[in-house]
């Protein structure tokens, strides 16, 4: 009876595998299986009947088994012609290059001014890492950009067929996996893409005919609830771990080329159950317009269909900024201003961002707010001690304020003689007498900073606060400090602020480790401090974050535009060439140039070719966007100079820095003329309430105008004693959205590393108007996204 069945079974195989003969001349497609799949699901995702698959595959009857490879029967109406004529992509010229100890795919990228992505596209094998000796095939930059520009001029020529989406491939999709994602089959995406027939590769343009149905976007969800983040230049473990919250080790494990490091360009899955939850009411119904998000459109898309800055978008729909759309979400889309009533009065409730000038209100409710806490009544009962720690120089004020005289001109001067008891007392010859109140030039700002935080105390303990401020003169000397931290006050202390330079901070930092004291660095972004104290708070960011944050400004706010690099000298060893690479990636592979005609980034040599070459590439209809990477004064007089020249004929904006502002050897009306942005932690608004009312206390207390150091200085004391007097000496968990009124900051801070202390994320966006006025245009942090002021 055995022998007899298992004699029938081989027959059925053999009568199957003749069957499949039958076939032979058909046209396949190889699938692999993925755990969960069955028969009828793998022929209904690749429309063909259950006996073709079975045909085609005769081992199935055998069973499913994850891993196993299929052959998928393409549909062709001819079994002697193929339907799908292989398309030859135009390939580029190549540089081999043989990997050398250490090498990374980052630092190869950029030693041939490529992206990461570019190798893996021609070197697939990479994306597991590379080794040693392997030979890499290096595409030439200029046939890229060649190539890419025709591909631009051929979409162009091409009738856009409604409801049409398309896809660039990325990571480890299938035809399988893309067709799940547009919700169409397999058999679509072919007949639209007769190239695929012979497999996909990395950066390959597919033509996608979403079909009916609930289902997410190319840009977002991906097979089995997971969605594709590329990783950008500067991004980190930690920095994903705090934004997914998801581990290192579950990352890797969901990508095993993590092992290898994070390496710019890559494209890796994050679990969509780990997006945040996130609820935004709107506290004025009629001040946006809720808008269902159809197929294939993105934020791009939307942003030019209602006329709306991509990041005011972001800001009033805050899951944006984990993730992108989904079809058939409903989404808010502000309103233009001109169609809300004018007296809608902004104001937000939550920690999300700080208050700002716009025209409407929201709540933003997130699923985890454990980190937002309530004032603490029993923290407004307390005394607390704070030390502040500046570089006074009080021995040379007082040296500069003493003055040799002698006993002739005392008698002759009674204001002086005034000053002496008894004229007995009086020295043979001279004496020395403080007669003049001069400030040692060394210690004028720090005097400054002083008095802003003595302004600030006075507030605090008019509110109700009783604090102590124990002031101590650094002198900037390590011996000084040494001995400071060894008094017994030191270790009553609840905060402190200060030294302000790095170099005289160590031991201070390690003390506050230590005795588990906040300790802030008032001024200076330089030091590494922040990166293994939990204690320690950064308030200048870095230029890292700077030259990141404002990357992102000119991917979002000026995507669109005509953007060039005005080389004016070798910059690659400076910090600004981070800048332009990670403009170069982030609007040439993400979805910014899926929208727009093409992607307008010139980089343009004006040392050797000078002014009269520009205007090959300036464009009179759209904005002209300049980036300058250059920290030479010198340097970028002269471009500046030109560029306000070529202003006069061609809309220009300049994206630089807010040191541009103290070079005196530029006028301040160029800046006007060229329309300059740039990101900077501080913003003085003069119109302000909270900053005329400090200008008028300042002057009415110090007989003196303020400065930027005594508003810093406002700043500081009144925002950490302000966390003090609402939350107690454990106020560094509740700072998450913690937002008081200050007059020219507005502080976000944010873990660095797992071990870490804080930074300062929080930026204005400042613009220099053609109408002449200086403005607010936004703010960035990550309580406040970014804030449109327009």
């Amino acid at each position: 009876m055995k022998n007899s069945v298992l004699v029938a079974f081989f027959v059925l195989v053999l009568m199957v595998v003749a069957a499949a003969q039958t076939s032979n001349n058909l046209g396949f497609v190889m699938h692999q299986v993925k755990p969960g799949e069955t028969i009828y699901s793998i022929s209904k995702a690749f429309g063909i009947e259950q006996k073709e698959l079975v045909n085609a595959n005769p081992d199935l009857v055998l069973g499913l088994k994850a891993g196993q490879q299929l052959r998928i029967p393409s549909l062709q109406t001819n079994p002697t012609k193929a339907v799908y004529p292989q398309q030859q992509e135009e390939l580029p010229s190549f540089v081999h290059y043989k990997v050398k100890r250490k090498n990374t795919l980052h630092y190869i990228a950029r030693q041939f001014d490529v992206d990461v992505e570019d190798i893996l596209k021609y070197n697939p094998e990479a994306r597991t890492g590379i080794n040693k000796g392997q030979v890499l095939r290096i595409p030439v930059k200029a046939d890229l950009e060649r190539i890419a520009a025709q591909q631009a001029e051929k979409a162009l020529l091409e009738p856009e067929v409604p409801g049409e989406v398309l896809h660039r491939v990325v990571g480890n999709e299938t035809l399988y996996s893309i067709s799940k994602k547009y919700n169409c089959s397999i058999a679509s995406i072919l007949a639209m893409n007769p190239g695929a027939v012979n497999g996909l590769r990395i950066g390959m343009e597919l033509k996608i005919q979403p079909e009916e149905g609930p289902q997410t976007t190319g840009a977002v969800a991906s097979e089995d609830g997971y969605f594709w983040h590329r990783v950008v230049s500067g991004e980190t473990f930690w920095g994903l771990e705090k934004k997914y919250d998801i581990t290192k080790d579950e990352l890797t494990e969901l990508n095993p080329v993590l092992k290898n490091g994070l390496q710019s360009g890559l494209q890796i899955r994050i679990p969509m159950q780990k997006v945040p939850e996130i609820q935004v009411v709107p506290a004025d119904e009629s001040a946006f317009e809720k808008y269902e998000v159809g197929r294939g459109e993105t934020l791009y898309s939307i942003s030019r269909r209602f006329d709306v800055k991509i990041p005011e978008l972001k800001r009033v729909n805050p899951v944006l900024n984990y993730r992108g759309l989904v079809a058939g979400e409903t989404i808010l889309v502000p309103k233009k201003k001109e169609k809300i009533q004018p007296d809608t009065e902004f104001m937000i409730k939550t920690p999300v961002s700080p208050a700002d000038k716009t025209d409407y209100s929201i709540e933003v409710y997130v699923e985890n707010t454990s980190s937002v806490c309530p004032p603490n009544p029993a923290a407004r009962t307390g005394f607390y001690q704070v030390g502040l720690m500046l570089p006074l120089y009080l021995p040379a004020n007082d040296t500069i304020n003493r003055v040799r005289v002698s006993v002739e001109e005392m008698l002759a001067d009674t204001s002086l003689l005034n000053q002496v008891k008894n004229v007995s007392e009086l020295p043979v010859d001279s004496f020395y007498i403080r007669k003049d109140k001069q400030v040692y030039a060394r210690s004028d700002n720090f005097l400054h900073f002083y008095e802003g935080v003595l302004l600030a105390v006075d507030s605090l303990q008019r509110a109700g606060m009783h604090v102590q401020l124990n002031v101590f003169d650094t002198n900037q000397s390590a011996a000084v400090i040494d001995s400071l931290i060894r008094l017994d006050i030191f270790r009553e202390l609840d905060l402190i602020i200060g030294p302000v330079y790095p170099e005289q901070q160590k031991q201070v930092a390690d003390f506050a480790f230590k005795n588990r004291i906040p300790m802030v660095s008032p001024l200076s972004a330089a030091g590494t401090f922040e990166q293994n104290n939990p204690y320690y708070f950064k308030v200048n960011p870095t230029k890292e974050y700077l030259i990141r944050k404002t990357a992102d400004y000119i991917a979002e706010e000026y995507y669109d535009k005509n953007l060039i690099v005005l080389k004016m000298g070798e910059y690659k060893h400076l910090p600004e060439a981070e800048l332009v690479s990670l403009c170069r990636e982030k609007l040439f592979f993400s979805d910014f140039n899926n929208h727009s005609n093409r992607v307008l980034f010139h980089e343009y040599n004006f040392q050797e070719e000078g002014t009269w070459g520009l205007s090959r590439i300036l464009s009179n209809d759209q904005e002209n966007v300049f980036i300058i990477p250059s920290e030479t004064e010198a340097q970028l007089s002269v471009a500046i100079t030109n560029l306000n020249g070529i202003a006069e004929k061609y809309p220009v904006t300049l994206v630089g820095q807010s040191n541009f502002q103290r070079y005196k050897s530029i006028q301040t009306e160029y800046f006007h003329h060229t329309n300059l942005n740039f990101l900077s932690p501080y913003f003085v608004d003069y119109q302000s309430p909270v900053v005329n009312h400090f200008v008028s206390r300042f002057r009415r207390n110090f007989a003196a105008e303020p400065n930027q150091f005594s508003f810093q200085g406002y700043d500081v004391a009144f925002y950490f004693m302000s966390a003090l007097f609402n939350y107690g000496e454990n106020f560094i968990d509740c700072l998450f959205g913690f937002q008081p009124d200050l007059t020219q900051c507005v502080f976000s801070f944010d873990k660095v590393s797992r071990m870490g202390g804080y930074m300062n994320q929080g930026l204005f966006v400042t613009e220099y108007g053609r109408n002449y006025n200086v403005s607010m245009k936004g703010i960035i942090g990550k309580h406040a996204g970014y804030l449109s002021g327009e």
